[in-house]
């Protein structure tokens, strides 16, 4: 029997082979990808916005690896659009590295999902801004997809996520410490 736990963590580990598949096509096709990349970048952002609904849905209220990796697979979504922009020539490859690196530094000192939450936001508008000057209708699309999903999500959005990220980057500035450490 298909659990509602194992299609939200498909749903979650797909996103990671299409991050790899929007990078390789930054590699290998350039910005002749783009139309295909944005079409990516939208399935993953689907993908995102039903796994977690699922999960929550799942009787047995299981904890999995993949699920509590979610964030990861974000995280290597935003990667995957940053490596496109960099292979494809959109980005420098000194600043995609050094966003990275910075990035990388970051997470490991703070470990705060909402701050990987932040640290997506550069690259995926670098492609909206991409998209929306070298194609349109793309670009247009995944505007219209971030639309679609506020929308869906409206209720969980202002009530919950919007105050989960100020909380968080909150507490990020008023501590000097790592997250795990003021909470011990």
């Amino acid at each position: 029997m298909l659990r509602i736990k194992t299609v939200a963590d498909t749903l979650t580990v797909l996103r990671v082979f299409l991050a790899l598949w929007i990078f390789w096509l930054g590699i290998t096709a350039g910005p002749s990808a783009l139309p295909t990349v944005v079409t990516l970048l939208m399935l993953c952002w689907a993908t995102d916005l039903l796994d977690g609904p699922l999960a929550r849905r799942d009787p047995a209220r299981q904890q999995t690896w993949i699920g509590d990796h979610d964030l990861e697979a974000d995280l290597a979504v935003a990667l995957g659009v940053l490596g496109y922009l960099s292979a494809s020539g959109y980005v420098t490859p000194a600043t995609a590295m050094g966003y990275v690196v910075l990035g990388g530094l970051l997470m490991w000192y703070y470990r705060s999902p909402q701050l990987g939450w932040a640290l997506q936001a550069p690259p995926y508008s670098g492609m909206l801004y991409v998209a929306l000057r070298d194609g349109l209708r793309h670009g247009l699309w995944a505007v219209g997809w971030i639309a679609f999903t506020v929308v869906v999500t409206w209720p969980r959005f202002p009530k919950e996520t919007i105050p989960a990220f100020l909380r968080g980057m909150r507490e990020l500035g008023a501590s000097q410490k790592p997250l795990d450490q003021n909470r011990k």
